[in-house]
């Protein structure tokens, strides 16, 4: 923080018999009063009789707004610009907020933000319009790192406010996790309270789901785009629109009877109906080869074994030729994700290369992980370079290092054959000369 920054407004109580109403005070935490005194001590050194009760490092006092009047606003080697800019408790606040923030103070502008939030409303939503201007800014310059750690300290304290849920939701399509904006969406859903916040989620989602059926149908990744709708349709979110278009991607896809059956539930809808009917009369000639020319599905496959687990399935994967760790199979997960305990208990986790600071969401709320390049990871005999996995601190079952996630997937065709517990890739070449 600005060395020179000193900040102290002198609320001045009537002493008449006129006095009315209440004035109360809000002050930074000690934390803060230290974290600027360590890095100001001339502030510390003057003394002033008029604080002794307080810190003098940094004090600040909100009063009722029908009341308690400004006497003097103290400065230390500051424009009178800044003074005037400061002219009243609610800018004063505002300023301080402002200043934390682009400090990287995240901690002790949430003591402020809190003690505003009780205390003083009407200034409490500047503070929340700064704090949303900041976000979104950080975001715009993909500063993931900062953007990460203040939307976790925020949301840990204000988990259901709508406005940074969406922010987060962006955040994360902008970084390509797909699958954990829709979980967001589905987070924010859970915490809408009035029309104006249900219409406002709605019109986002809406808008989301476009861009990204927009982007994977460009690319003719069709495995992709049924996934993503398949989370969709697993969140609770699916509508009979999102049903059309991902009976259309299984077109693309090759897969006949799944598009056929989608076409079926949907003759009936009131908004889709007519387009289904009319597909299913193409589906019923040879109307769709073309849309699956360039999906023909590749002659190398691989079958990997699986143990399972109650109703889910664990696969090894090698890390750096040398490391084992077992990973739950999560089509859920955009990211594959170790925990902290695991990752660092790995001999190749040294040759990992630090990518940025992203949120995910897990089951106990959205907390902030470590996005890793890892330079080889071998699944069966199939090796990938540079592959991205998320390690975040959170508690797995016994026996398992994290989850096998899409991004990982979704370089083959893949199905899980259930009979014989076996994951069958198919759609890559395998690699020469190596051994899981």
């Amino acid at each position: 923080m600005n060395t020179h920054f000193l900040l102290t407004v002198v609320f001045v109580a009537g002493v008449s018999a006129g006095w009315l109403g209440k004035t109360w005070v809000g002050s930074v935490s000690s934390e803060l009063a230290d974290k600027v005194s360590d890095t100001n001590p001339g502030a510390a050194a003057r003394g002033d009789n008029e604080t002794n009760d307080i810190s003098p490092a940094l004090n600040f006092n909100i009063s009722d707004s029908n009341n308690a009047s400004v006497k003097n606003i103290a400065f230390t080697d500051e424009s009178p610009a800044i003074a005037q800019q400061y002219s009243s408790p609610g800018k004063a606040a505002v300023g301080i907020f402002s200043r934390l923030l682009n400090d990287r103070l995240y901690d002790e502008a949430m003591l402020l933000y809190e003690e505003t939030v009780r205390l003083d409303q009407k200034t409490a939503v500047k503070l929340k319009s700064t704090l949303v201007d900041h976000l979104s800014n950080l975001s715009t310059i993909r500063n993931n790192t900062d953007f990460s750690e203040l939307i976790e300290r925020y949301l840990s304290i204000y988990y259901d406010d709508i406005d940074v849920l969406l922010l987060l939701a962006e955040f994360n399509q902008k970084n390509g996790s797909y699958l954990e904006a829709v979980d967001v969406y589905l987070l924010a859903k859970t915490y809408v309270y009035t029309d104006i916040d249900e219409n406002n989620l709605l019109i986002h989602f809406n808008e989301f789901v476009k861009e990204i059926d927009s982007v994977y149908t460009i690319q003719k990744d069709w495995f992709s785009l049924v996934n993503f709708y398949s989370h969709i349709n697993a969140s609770g979110l699916m509508t009979s629109s999102y049903q059309y278009r991902q009976a259309l991607a299984y077109l693309g896809f090759g897969d006949k009877a799944a598009a056929t059956d989608h076409f079926k539930q949907l003759v009936d809808d009131s908004l889709v109906g007519e387009q289904a009917s009319l597909a299913l009369s193409r589906l019923s000639g040879n109307a769709h080869e073309a849309l699956t020319t360039d999906n023909a599905i590749h002659e190398i496959s691989e079958k990997i074994a699986l143990q399972q687990r109650g109703s889910q399935y664990l696969i090894d994967l090698t890390v750096g030729r040398e490391d084992t760790v077992k990973l739950l199979i999560d089509t859920g997960a955009s990211m594959t994700t170790l925990s902290q305990a695991s990752f660092y208990s790995l001999r190749s986790s040294a040759d990992a290369v630090v990518q940025e600071k992203r949120m995910f969401r897990t089951a106990n709320g959205v907390v902030q992980g470590t996005v890793y390049l890892a330079p080889e990871i071998m699944i069966g005999p199939y090796l990938l370079k540079d592959t991205k996995i998320a390690v975040l601190d959170f508690d797995m079952a016994t026996g398992i290092d994290g989850l096998l996630g899409m991004n990982i997937l979704t370089q083959f065709h893949f199905q899980i054959d259930q009979e014989n517990k076996n994951l069958v890739l198919t759609g890559k070449n395998k690699s020469q000369g190596l051994s899981p």
